[in-house]
């Protein structure tokens, strides 16, 4: 069941629009900590081999909702798919219909959904957030590198910033989930990129 009405999901998931504006927030704050020197830097990640552009990957490759259900451990609605096309970032959210604190949230942030102006990279943006937020914890066997910080899994892969949110961070059982919806959302990622 997909539900797009903004109310309709602030009124089931309390706290699922938070994550939702936080993680924006994280983004756009990091962007402007980059700064703009009017180089792109790294490997941009959005084309292939060949020189022909990436697919746009969309959230719901990296995590299904069956995906979601198993690691959450309850029946999900797709809530939301968002957009921030400053800084290339899809995000969908998927809360449970038992439980209106256990969520999932995945956002994909690349290059391929930035506009052409962009002069920052999701590496960048990665970057950005991980170096700037003191309660960063690396993670080791995510991506080619993953870290905990708010609000939740930063990874970097293949070229492109992956953040999986779950709600509450603290404990160990979340950071379990959170490290499970990684690992899924890498496989998937690197799958989609064949």
């Amino acid at each position: 069941m997909m539900r797009t009405t903004v109310s309709n999901t602030c009124r089931r998931v309390g706290v699922a629009p938070l994550t939702v504006a936080l993680l924006t927030a994280l983004l756009m704050m990091a962007l402007a900590a980059c700064g703009s020197d009017g180089a792109p830097s790294g490997d941009q990640g959005d084309t292939h081999p060949n020189g022909e552009p990436a697919a746009m990957i969309e959230p719901s490759q990296l995590i299904s909702q069956a995906e979601a259900e198993s690691i959450i451990g309850h029946t999900l609605d797709v809530v939301e798919d968002t957009e921030e096309e400053r800084v290339g970032l899809k995000q969908r959210l998927y809360t449970a219909t038992d439980d209106m604190n256990a969520l999932l949230q995945i956002g994909i942030t690349q290059q391929a959904a930035m506009p052409p102006e962009q002069t920052q990279t999701p590496e960048d943006l990665y970057r950005a957030i991980t170096e700037n937020f003191d309660d960063a914890v690396q993670v080791d066997g995510i991506g080619e590198e993953a870290c905990f910080a708010t609000p939740g899994l930063h990874i970097l892969e293949s070229g492109r910033y992956i953040l999986v949110a779950v709600g509450n961070t603290s404990t160990d059982a979340a950071r379990q989930k959170l490290k499970e919806a990684g690992r899924v959302a890498v496989e998937n990622l690197r799958a989609a990129l064949r």
